[in-house]
């Protein structure tokens, strides 16, 4: 009976595998989590779903295949060559277990997220492997030709019974679409929940507009925002009020939390906006070493800060924001509240300035922009308290009726976007000197692209992918790519920016990512130019 279990755990597992290979490479519906939840896609999203460029569900198709393929051929061959078989199949068997247990490890304590189907994978390998160890240890006699035979035939009524079965469950999980629809909040919770009194915020108190922005610290697109939200604080300067609140979307990003909880303790010795900047700039790192790094560099008490992190009394501040965010609406990072308008993702600097000085005149406020200043304005911020809890100024939020959105954000529900194919070094390199020869397109900023680029690539910013005037061509490959200096998760710019081409007609076959990027490329010695 076990080995007839064995080849029933080893379809299961295929089957599972097979569905996690087609939601992994295929621009589909979004991505069924058993038991609700965004675990299955948090998994999918993050950088751990790929090995050397390959999708790991592969890997687990190839295991299943492999291991069904042996106990078919066990029973139809000779005793000793079963016995190899037998000893082949548990060795894989132990192999995918302790594959496995790591991915598992790496779920529960990198990620902090579950998926049901790599559980159930896990759940699999671990009876194959204990199924196999115990028919390998008692050394069961090979079976006569005659309980041979009918043991083939229960072999084949599994298969049977399995595609059966297996069929429709696949057509059923391909054909659906779960998207849950964006939530709207009332003005009442907007009055009550966009500002709180001890938010965070700079300019002027009294000022008839207010701009709140909601942004997590390993976001790579608020990390983009920055520049343009300095720009607009010191162009408008008392005509404003800027307040920040926290977002971390920790399920994609397992360090936000703690980066957040530390901008608060910074915030305990007087230096929050300090932090705030110097947090965004240091994205690629914000282990607990490094957050004490930046406490030593902006000058506070290290020995204090420490405390204050290791206690985590700041945590319930920045999940109270969190809370308040999610309760708005609040969806990606970055999210910015403009007077009455709501907008998802990065903003272009005359569009913002646009929506600030549309919210001046309705304040009956002439827009007279205040000198620009040659100095960071880090080093004239503080926190200010509210007017009032939630107030926005003369307009209030009870006009909160629009809602802008843009595409270049970080969301949690990334990982169900059509995205494109992730690739290492050896395939971006084939791609490099095929004929004709991809394209390569740097996204990030002119200043980075200029300081050293993959030989023959082109600069393309990741808030200038979606222009109509692009004019990146349709009929060549293109490998986009960046620094290669961090994970590169679902929010990347690299990965955003082949998402907007996917949505705008690129088909899954002409973009790529190439997650090791310039330092990749650099290190593996192929030609760049600077």
């Amino acid at each position: 009976m076990r080995k007839p279990l064995l080849l029933a755990l080893s379809l299961l597992g295929l089957f599972d595998s097979t569905y996690l290979l087609w939601v992994y490479t295929s621009p589909s519906s979004p991505m069924i989590c058993l038991g609700g939840g965004t675990g299955c896609d948090t998994v999918r999203a993050s950088s751990y779903s790929h090995l050397f460029g390959v999708p790991l569900p592969a890997f687990g198709v190839l295991m299943y295949v492999t291991l069904a393929l042996l106990i078919l051929a066990e029973s139809l061959v000779a005793a000793g060559l079963a016995k190899l078989i037998r000893y082949v199949a548990t060795g894989i068997a132990g192999a995918g277990f302790l594959f496995s247990l790591y991915l598992s490890g790496i779920e529960a304590f990198v990620l902090r997220a579950w998926c049901t189907w790599c559980m159930i994978s896990a759940g699999s390998v671990t009876l194959i492997f204990a199924l196999a160890l115990s028919v390998t240890v008692r050394a069961e006699p090979h079976p006569e030709p005659q309980a041979a035979l009918v043991l083939v035939r229960r072999y084949f009524a599994i298969c049977v019974a399995a595609l059966v079965a297996g069929t429709p469950a696949f057509y059923y999980l391909v054909r659906s679409q779960t998207l849950p629809p964006p939530a709207t909040a009332s003005p009442e919770t907007l009055l009550q929940r966009l500002i709180r009194p001890d938010s965070h915020a700079t300019g002027n108190p009294q000022a008839p507009v207010t701009v709140v922005e909601f942004a997590d610290f390993q976001c790579a697109p608020c990390e983009l925002a920055e520049p343009t939200v300095r720009k607009i604080r010191a162009r408008y300067g008392n005509q404003i009020r800027f307040v920040f609140r926290h977002f971390p979307l920790e399920s994609i990003h397992p360090q936000a939390q703690e980066a957040a909880e530390a901008s608060e303790c910074a915030a305990e010795q007087g230096k929050f906006w300090e932090a705030a900047e110097k947090l965004f700039q240091r994205q690629a790192d914000l282990s607990v070493p490094a957050l004490k790094r930046c406490a030593g560099e902006l000058g506070l008490d290290v020995t204090r800060f420490s405390q204050c992190l290791a206690s985590g009394e700041t945590a319930a501040r920045v999940r109270r924001d969190l809370e308040d965010g999610r309760a708005l609406g609040v969806r990606a990072t970055p999210t910015f509240f403009v007077g009455r308008k709501m907008i998802e993702g990065l903003i272009e600097l005359a569009e913002f300035s646009r929506l600030v000085e549309q919210e001046l005149g309705r304040a009956g406020t002439t827009v007279a922009p205040a000198r620009m200043q040659p100095t960071s304005p880090v080093a004239r911020m503080g926190s200010m308290p509210s007017t009032a809890p939630g107030s926005l100024g003369n307009r209030g939020v009870g006009f909160f009726t629009q809602l802008q959105s843009s595409p270049l954000g970080c969301s949690e529900e990334d990982a169900s976007q059509p995205e494109p194919r992730l690739i290492g070094t050896p395939e971006a390199r084939q791609l490099f000197e095929a004929s004709p020869r991809a394209l390569f397109v740097d996204v990030r900023q002119p200043k980075e692209f200029e300081s050293g680029r993959i030989r023959g690539a082109i600069n393309l910013p990741l808030d200038k992918v979606e222009k109509p005037g692009n004019n990146l061509p349709k009929d060549r490959s293109i490998v986009l790519y960046e620094s290669g200096e961090s994970s590169g998760d679902v929010c990347a710019a690299s990965r955003a920016a082949g998402r907007v081409l996917l949505r705008n007609g690129f088909s899954t076959e002409s973009v790529r990512v190439y997650q090791d990027g310039l330092a990749g490329w650099e290190k593996a010695g192929l030609p760049v130019e600077r």
